[in-house]
Order: C-alpha cells, then structure tokens, then sequence
C-alpha cells in the first residue's frame, strides 16, 4: 500500500504544500517545526544536493496563528511574487514579520495579490492597461523598492479580521498611521487584465483562508 505524505495536497485555499529545502543537519530543528522528510519532491530547475533535503509542513491560516499575536509585530520584508507553481508564480504577496514568535512570512496567497490590496486605499498593483485609471503604488522595480523601503520597519498595531475582508493597521516610526486593506471584492481593484472586467479575490472560502503565516526559508506550492 501507498501512503500518501500527511502534507501533500493540503488545499488550504490555492495552496497545495508548504515545503523546504533544508540542510541535513538541520532536520531536528525543522521536525520540531512539525515538518516532515518528502523523498522525490519534484523541484523545477532544482535538485537538492547531498547535505539537503525536502520537508514539508503546515502552514497556518491568520486565524488559527491568531490576530492577536500579529498586534506589535515589525514588517522587515516584504514580496510581490511569493509562491510557486513549479515553473512560475502566482503572484502571492507576502509581508515578512518580526515578533515573540520570531520570523515569519504571513503571505495572501491569491492569484496577483497585489491587485487586491489597498495601501492607503490606492491598489498596490494592476495591469498595465489600467494604470492611468488606478495609479497604483507598484508599476516599476524601482517602485517596488520605494515602497518596500517605506514598509519595512513599520510596526502592525491592530487586525481587523471578519468573512470577507481584512485590514492591517500600521504605523512608521514617526507615528503616521496607514492601512493596508483588502475585501473579497471592492470597486477599488482593478479590472483583471485582458477581460475588461473586475473579479472576485476569491470565490470559495472567508478572508481567513488565503492569509497564511509560514516560516521563513519556505516556500508555497499551488
């Protein structure tokens, strides 16, 4: 009999496996993380050399990791191609956090995230076809950096959870407050590239389920 690897095809939202390649002699550490070995992970354009391995593990969802313990927590990084589909990206958008828990990427795993958030009510990302429209935050490298510079150190002082939205409040060191917001749909996202028209951020599932907190150095499979 076959027995399938506990943490393969986890269908947390888009998200399939949540794996690592790890060194070897780091194996304890990240099986007290709950990981788990996976032999013949097939990684594109990657093959683990003898002092590696792959582990797999679970990720958690914003609820399940709690709001409560994102209160306070520093923003150190941030990522508008998170995730993999083995040969691409989806485009998750992830912020990397700082807090008593450590380091951890909590990341909105939906196709072209950054399309779905609102900094400060002006949409992070959008087609190019839509920029004059929209005048998103991202539209360059370059821009991308100016935003990340402005983000990283800023402190996350409260989470607004519900069904179908969620909002980040956030505040830099001179004790600016900003936002960063998205909903299940909005008017303020744009129109989806090639189709003229607007969609859903997702259509089965709450808020809750495309927001997962993962550990740093791991990667999300959809």
């Amino acid at each position: 009999m076959i027995f399938q690897h506990k943490y393969m095809k986890l269908h947390m939202g888009l998200v399939k496996e949540n794996f690592a390649v790890v060194k070897r002699k780091d194996k304890k550490m990240w099986k007290a993380r709950g990981f788990k070995r996976k032999l013949f992970y097939p990684l594109f354009g990657y093959m683990p050399n003898f002092s590696e391995i792959i582990m797999l593990g679970m990720p958690l969802s914003i609820a399940d990791f709690g709001v409560e313990n994102l209160e306070n927590s520093r923003i150190i990084d941030i990522c508008n191609c998170c995730g993999t589909y083995g040969m691409g990206g989806p485009g998750f958008f992830g912020l990397k956090v700082q807090g008593d828990y450590g380091i951890r990427w909590l990341t909105y795993c939906i196709w072209a995230a950054g399309e779905h958030i609102l900094f400060d009510d002006t949409v992070l990302e959008c087609h190019s076809e839509y920029m004059k429209k929209y005048h998103p935050m991202i539209t360059t490298g370059e821009s991308f950096e100016r935003f990340k510079k402005m983000l990283t150190d800023m402190s996350i002082t409260k989470v607004v959870l519900s069904k179908d939205s969620v909002e980040f409040i956030v505040t830099d060191s001179d004790k600016h407050v900003h936002s960063i917001k998205s909903y299940k749909y909005s008017d303020a996202f744009p129109e989806r590239g090639g189709t003229h028209k607007k969609r859903n951020s997702y259509d089965t599932g709450e808020m809750k389920d495309y927001w997962l907190v993962t550990y740093d150095e791991t990667e999300l499979k959809v």
